[in-house]
């Protein structure tokens, strides 16, 4: 099978993200290296909120994209040095979101036109991108400092399952796929493709789980590589899904023009089901 242009940039860009991510994760609990690894968390909630205005921008729509991208940026900063803390500094990242939305109130009391839409396309922004991938920062360091180094690995688990994901979707359904899946949002993609994707995530998850337990790494179990592994898996397809509804809609094909990426949003796409997914995991005690 003979692959384009385009999947060759996708395919280097994809290895050089992934050892990227692989040392974001590996040096993030550093003192040093924990204030890069917030700002650039901080810094992909940024652009990928960026590219989702400019969607809705395509579209007609005029949100508060400095506002809200700024408040995002201190909500990522203030969850990343606020969450192991027992000072106010836990309350700060929900002070940000409060005063934020109260600011888009003030601005569209200023005459600011179509309020209702406008509004809320703003709003849901930070419903849609801040929070979710904010899941990261909690799953890296909400679980008591004694056994951090487990909520790395969840969250690189949860990483990995995610592009897996992506990465046998696209495969299966360049090679086996017939079927649509959902046409009417995204016609490339088929149900052999999907069936595809779920594999690569399951034989990934029994992978990573063989290899983690033998190093005393990982706390899953067999039974949780599998369900979890599948789940994350659904969850990514529909996140994938998600975006290309919004994309459909504003009339473009990729978010951005990063070579080999289409653009930020296009790569969190897959996160957005699934990094709170793997934090409520853990919150009640699930896994962990």
């Amino acid at each position: 099978m003979k692959f384009s242009m385009h999947f060759k940039e996708r395919l280097v860009a994809g290895m050089v993200g992934t050892v990227a991510l692989s040392s974001c994760i590996y040096y993030s609990l550093t003192p040093f290296f924990k204030p890069i690894f917030i700002l650039l968390n901080a810094l992909v909630v940024g652009v990928a909120l960026l590219e989702y205005y400019r969607l809705a921008e395509a579209k007609g729509f005029q949100p508060l994209t400095c506002i809200s991208i700024g408040s995002s940026a201190f909500y990522i900063i203030a969850l990343g040095f606020g969450i192991s803390s027992d000072s106010v500094l836990q309350l700060l990242p929900s002070l940000i979101l409060w005063i934020s939305f109260l600011l888009f109130f003030l601005v569209f009391l200023n005459n600011h036109p179509a309020p209702i839409g406008n509004l809320a396309i703003t709003a849901f922004g930070i419903l849609y991108l801040t929070v979710p991938i904010s899941c990261a920062i909690r799953i890296n360091y909400c679980l008591p400092e004694q056994v951090c180094e487990t909520g790395r690995m969840w969250l690189a688990y949860t990483l990995i399952i995610s592009k897996i994901t992506d990465t046998g979707a696209y495969f299966c359904g360049k090679i086996f796929g017939k079927n649509k899946l959902a046409p009417s949002i995204s016609p490339h993609k088929t149900i052999e493709g999907a069936i595809g994707g779920m594999a690569a995530a399951l034989m990934a998850s029994l992978l990573f789980f063989q290899i983690t337990h033998l190093t005393r790494l990982f706390t899953a179990t067999f039974a949780q590589s599998i369900g979890i592994g599948l789940l994350i898996s659904v969850l990514a397809q529909l996140g994938d899904l998600a975006e290309s509804l919004l994309k459909r809609d504003a009339g473009v094909k990729d978010s951005s023009d990063l070579p080999g990426l289409g653009g930020i949003l296009d790569i969190v796409d897959s996160l957005v089901f699934s990094l709170p997914l793997m934090y409520l995991l853990l919150e009640m005690h699930i896994v962990g």
